[in-house]
């Protein structure tokens, strides 16, 4: 068992009788001969509205063009409703964490009229919209600081300094300063207090300048090749970054990138944790290596990554996204047909999901058909096998249909998860038969939606499959053997799809002359919950209970 000999002197002499007897000389120095962070710099926790359910949205939900963005200059911030948000965000060091908005309209307009002033939390307006030093109240067992620009306002779970500090962001993002907090609080919580007695030596330091502003560039950059980032214009394996017509080339200088990207940024952190150990000259003890997975940007990961790309491909034909301008084309607002030149997307922002391969409408066609707009025909070959390849290609399949049973069976619930539960995409599903699918954009989506899906998609497969049940039927009447045995399954099967779209149909057509309207600052829960647990009587008296879209989990 280790022993550990210490000091009632220097319990009595370390700020707050700091009770930490495994802490050696360099660090009882250290407490000693510095000022508190506290004393330095005045410490906040941020906004509490009283009910995030009603006030709170994550930022693809909404009217995109109700968000107030950073690059919007000289605009009267009391036009909008929506503004960026930072809840904590756990465990994430230099950038990163603003998914949600807030209903901040008129400074809060709403929050102060529907709760009560005892319990939202409005004060210190004078540091809305400053940049600050930020981290969660409740995170990890390893601290973590980022910078949170001028146009994010933060949460009551999340705590900062509001200033612009490189010198200190780098000292917070250190393995000094992760070794005073285990001093001073052992929990996953990080209190204002807990940070305000961190000891803090006041520096200016070009190298750790330069060295922060590069980290934050290098997560900025990794986050805003997602989607779901508020800062993301293209997907990188689309972007002009990566020139050439084969994806396995493209996917290749993307891989090697981001590589570079990750390793640089541990050397980075690295070099910063040896000019804090020295400028606090603690010994051996403490390590400046920093682990891979505390890194806070991730390595490519081709699996990830081509279903990324096709999520950015469903989104192009859905119109969110254009091959001509950068970012959000379509999320709300005024359609503009501007930005859809080079490709147009779907016209009505409805595409069926078909089990069967060659339908001319179908999800599977279109992403075939953009793939080679977007990289080319004469290379569409070696490309297809590519995005087959990493979706796990079988035996027995071509890759185009690797890509129609991804789409069929994964894509929906890597969408969803991606998204937060909160999906923008919304897939009509007739059930576990799968007898009829399809992919609606919750932005596009209007009151005549439904009525377009029964009569332009619904009605057909409707008819396609009663075709093909008589069809069946007809070829057991003459079947014998080992082909029998396999029509009287099939047929039975069909049977099932039957019965499961004509109880849809039902549901479908009487939703459809309902009109039903959303309202995009509900956000996804409340409006995705109109199409649910819909329970209706048919004209021969029998209840019929469905869901009209895919459950999420």
């Amino acid at each position: 068992m280790e022993k550990f000999i210490f000091s009632q002197i220097n319990i009595v002499n370390l700020p707050g009788w700091l009770l930490a007897y495994w802490m050696n000389k360099d660090f009882i120095s250290m407490f000693m001969e510095n000022r508190k962070i506290g004393d330095i710099y005045e410490l906040n926790s941020g906004i509490k509205t009283g009910n995030n359910d009603l006030f709170l949205r994550l930022w693809h939900e909404v009217n995109y063009s109700k968000i107030f963005l950073s690059s919007q200059k000289n605009t009267s911030i009391s036009s909008y409703k929506w503004f960026f948000y930072n809840k904590g965000g756990g465990y994430k060091k230099w950038y990163g964490g603003y998914e949600y908005v807030i209903n901040f309209e008129k400074n809060g307009d709403q929050i102060k009229k529907n709760i009560s002033k005892s319990i939202y939390r409005l004060r210190n307006p004078e540091n809305y919209f400053k940049e600050a030093i930020i981290w969660p109240l409740i995170g990890d067992v390893r601290f973590s600081a980022r910078v949170m620009p001028s146009n994010v306002l933060p949460d009551v779970s999340c705590n900062a300094i509001f200033l612009n500090n490189l010198e200190l962001l780098g000292y917070m993002n250190s393995t000094v300063f992760n070794e005073c907090m285990k001093f001073i609080n052992s929990t996953v919580s990080y209190p204002i207090d807990s940070v305000a007695s961190v000891p803090y030596k006041e520096i200016r330091n070009k190298q750790i300048q330069e060295l922060c502003i590069e980290n934050i560039n290098f997560v900025k950059m990794d986050c805003d090749e997602k989607e779901t980032s508020w800062g993301f214009l293209k997907h990188p394996l689309v972007g002009g970054v990566y020139m050439g017509k084969l994806l396995s080339d493209k996917y290749n200088q993307y891989k090697n990138r981001t590589l570079e990207r990750f390793y640089k940024l541990k050397e980075n952190e690295e070099e910063i944790n040896k000019i804090f150990l020295k400028i606090y000259e603690i010994g051996s003890q403490v390590n400046y290596e920093i682990n891979e997975s505390n890194i806070s940007i991730k390595k490519p990961n081709i699996v990830e990554d081509i279903k990324s790309l096709l999520s950015y491909l469903v989104g192009i034909e859905m119109g969110r996204y254009s091959i001509d301008v950068d970012g959000i084309a379509y999320a709300g607002g005024i359609w503009n047909n501007m930005n859809y030149i080079t490709y147009q997307p779907d016209d009505d922002g409805i595409i069926p999901i078909y089990l069967n391969m060659g339908m001319e409408d179908s999800l599977t066609s279109r992403i075939i058909g953009l793939i080679k707009q977007v990289y080319g025909e004469d290379t569409y070959r070696e490309n297809i096998d590519f995005i087959a390849d990493a979706l796990g290609k079988k035996n027995n399949e071509s890759s185009e249909e690797t890509l129609n049973r991804y789409l069929n069976e994964d894509f929906y619930n890597d969408h969803v998860k991606m998204y937060q539960k909160r999906p923008i995409y919304w897939m009509f599903s007739s059930g576990k038969k799968n007898a009829f699918k399809c992919l609606i954009y919750m932005h596009r989506y209007s009151e005549d939606t439904l009525a377009i899906i029964n009569s332009r998609y619904f009605l057909n497969e409707s008819a396609r499959l009663n075709i093909e049940v008589n069809d069946t039927r007809l070829q057991l009447e003459t079947a014998e053997g080992k082909d029998k045995l396999r029509l009287e399954k099939q047929y039975r099967e069909l049977l099932e799809k039957q019965k499961e779209m004509i109880e849809y149909g039902q549901v479908l057509d009487h939703m459809a002359n309902h009109y039903i309207h959303l309202d995009l600052d509900d956000g996804v829960k409340v409006n995705y919950a109109k199409f649910q647990e819909i329970e209706i009587v048919n004209d021969n008296g029998t209840k019929v209970k469905k869901d009209l879209l895919v459950p999420i989990k």
